[in-house]
């Protein structure tokens, strides 16, 4: 092999070593800006537990003022079984919706 090769192999693997090199820091530098976004979104989500947890202390506290206060939910039979049918379903679905927000 003459000197001329051996130089322009030489050249050929610090080609493909710098084509290697600038490929892992573009990977790199992706990989950070999606670890970034997953941290915003882990504080965001976060953000909204804490809302939420707060809403549901909120509303066993006013549950349970209403209990021991009325000593009925639904007071002295002024409220249909209709009603109180519709009221026990909206409650159920508002429990699922934070349930699932919870598990999100």
């Amino acid at each position: 092999m003459g000197e001329g090769s051996k130089y322009d192999l030489f050249i050929d693997e610090l080609n493909a070593l710098e084509k290697q090199i600038y490929y892992f820091m573009q990977k790199g530098s992706e990989l950070m800006e999606a670890n970034r976004a997953l941290n915003n979104k882990i504080i965001q989500l976060e953000k909204e537990n804490d809302i939420l947890k707060k809403k549901i202390s909120e509303i066993e506290l006013k549950v349970n003022k209403t209990l021991f206060n009325e000593g009925n939910l639904f007071g002295s039979e002024t409220i249909k079984l209709e009603e109180r049918e519709a009221l026990k379903n909206k409650i159920s679905e508002l429990i699922a919706r934070i349930d699932y927000h919870l598990r999100s």
